[in-house]
């Protein structure tokens, strides 16, 4: 199949061209400030909305099996007070993507996230009603409506990506405050499932492989809050514990509201993959290994 990735040199994006060129897959995609995919002369640079009109001509022009965006503004203070250019990006941005899409008869691959829910429940599934209490996830819940009009289109829905390199951001924060010894706040009252970007990205393949449509949910099979899932992490990796503090968000009275248990149900992809999610003590050995 032929890929156009929007968004190629984010931590997802990346993974995803790796994964899909290893598994023979024809892809060429796009970056903003930095390629980070090395040698790759399949890469463009793009800005939205200045470059709109380039992409548009390179999807008639290249016609891809597939397109698969990664891009999106995700930072959800920045969300709450830039709001004119997040809707842009967030929602103007995938439905104009969509239409094209469905002009030359292409999937459309968007990443969603569980912030599309309040957290009031939890253990959220594909077809609960959407209640997001941040502008973020407003966003995301309206960009999913409009890609979901053209039957063809796939909604992937997940949230707490990390990576076996300490490269995704909370991770990356977590492991430098432990180098230094150095004593960390942390949330014991937002939870969610959070899932290795590996796992994230086969089953992802795999879905597109299998020319599935509507919304998926891959997230990882445990529950955890952030405090228990970095208590985790510092535990096994033989660190002091009593440098973890724990913070309710309630507590520190963030102005940026965020859900307590946004959760979700994995059960529709589970009977739909071959692909076996990984534990996170088992990933965490893995970081070990990668450590040494």
């Amino acid at each position: 199949m032929k890929f156009f990735v929007l968004g190629g040199s984010s931590l997802i994006g990346i993974e995803f061209i790796k994964k899909s060129k290893n598994e023979g897959h024809q892809v060429f995609s796009t970056y903003n400030k930095s390629n980070l995919i090395s040698n790759n002369q399949s890469t463009i640079k793009f800005c939205y909305p200045d470059d709109f009109k380039k992409i548009k001509e390179i999807i008639f022009t290249e016609k891809p099996d597939v397109i698969i965006n990664f891009i999106g503004i995700t930072n959800l203070e920045y969300c709450e007070n830039n709001k004119e250019e997040v809707y842009k990006l967030n929602v103007d941005f995938p439905k104009k993507i969509s239409e094209i899409s469905d002009e030359i008869n292409s999937k459309f691959v968007h990443i969603s996230s569980d912030n599309v829910f309040s957290g009031k429940k939890g253990n959220y599934k594909e077809e609960d009603k959407t209640d997001p209490i941040n502008y973020y996830g407003y966003t995301k819940s309206i960009s999913e409506k409009e890609v979901l009009r053209y039957q063809n289109n796939i909604i992937i829905r997940t949230a707490a990506v990390y990576d076996l390199k300490f490269k995704s951001n909370f991770l990356d924060f977590l492991f430098q405050k432990l180098l230094k010894n150095e004593k960390i706040q942390v949330y014991n009252d937002i939870k969610s499932t959070p899932i290795l970007i590996d796992d994230l990205v086969r089953i992802l393949l795999e879905i597109i492989e299998q020319n599935k449509s509507g919304i998926y949910h891959i997230a990882g099979n445990e529950c955890f809050s952030k405090f228990e899932f970095a208590k985790e992490i510092t535990k096994k990796m033989g660190f002091s514990e009593k440098l973890l503090i724990s913070v309710s968000q309630k507590m520190k009275k963030q102005k940026i509201v965020r859900p307590e248990n946004s959760s979700l149900n994995n059960d529709k992809i589970k009977e739909t993959i071959k692909t076996k999610f990984s534990s996170l003590s088992e990933n965490i050995e893995k970081i070990k290994e990668n450590l040494k």
